[in-house]
């Protein structure tokens, strides 16, 4: 009888907690997000461009909070405090579609190249504007914590070399950053993106290899090159 009573309630018991699983009900939302070791920022220069641009799209990962639906639907993204940047002016920002079915999106972001920005660097901070199909998303880590949801994303603009946000992470493969040396990285591989997402594996062991043999050359013919801090360029 003691194990029959036993059994009675631990079944009541799972019962219970089966009745007290969470699920989700409510608006949808919409938030901003990035992985565990990205950040909430990123900076644009229209001076890492091999040609000349009057205008470029980065674009920031969107993530629903809620279920899919057999339909598009709307995201309507606005500039917040903290931003410097004008509109129409330094960016653009324009309605884009999560598509039927999707949970994610890529929401593009239009820089435009004032003249200002030559001497200048604008801050253009985002937020979610709610509207019929979205309300502003919950932040902060999911259960995993491989990613987390922002409340905004920054992004500094201009037409100067400044120091990529994604520095820190490559430092140990190229070395402090310069404003020569990024120049140089530029100028003898083409690329402008030395992101570990942009590179790859194989760019991470192989550019400095190049970008080593591309120095040697550089100084037989023109002797060191010091940067604007007066040290000299290694890899």
């Amino acid at each position: 009888m003691k194990y029959l009573l036993f059994f009675s309630f631990l079944c009541l018991t799972l019962a219970c907690k089966k009745q007290d699983v969470a699920t989700y009900s409510g608006d949808n939302g919409i938030s901003f997000y990035r992985g565990r070791y990205e950040t909430d920022s990123l900076s644009y220069s229209f001076a890492f461009s091999i040609t000349p641009k009057q205008k470029d799209t980065v674009f920031l990962k969107m993530r629903v909070q809620g279920p899919a639906v057999d339909y598009a639907r709307t995201v309507s993204v606005k500039a917040a405090t903290g931003t410097t940047a004008r509109e129409n002016v330094d960016y653009q920002l324009s309605g884009a579609k999560v598509p039927a079915g999707a949970l994610t999106l890529m929401y593009p972001v239009v820089l435009l190249n004032s003249p200002e920005m030559l001497t200048k660097t604008y801050r253009l901070v985002v937020e979610v504007a709610p509207n019929k199909d979205f309300t502003t998303g919950g932040f902060g880590a999911e259960i995993t914590g491989e990613t987390i949801a922002l409340k905004s994303v920054k992004i500094d603009v201009s037409n100067t070399i400044v120091k990529p946000t994604y520095w820190t992470s490559i430092q140990g493969t190229f070395g402090p950053f310069s404003v020569a040396k990024f120049k140089f990285m530029i100028q003898a591989t083409g690329l402008t993106d030395f992101s570990e997402e942009a590179i790859g594996i194989d760019g991470y062991y192989n550019l400095p290899v190049k970008l080593s043999n591309a120095l040697v050359v550089y100084e037989a013919a023109n002797g060191a090159l010091i940067d604007e801090n007066g040290n000299r360029v290694t890899f």
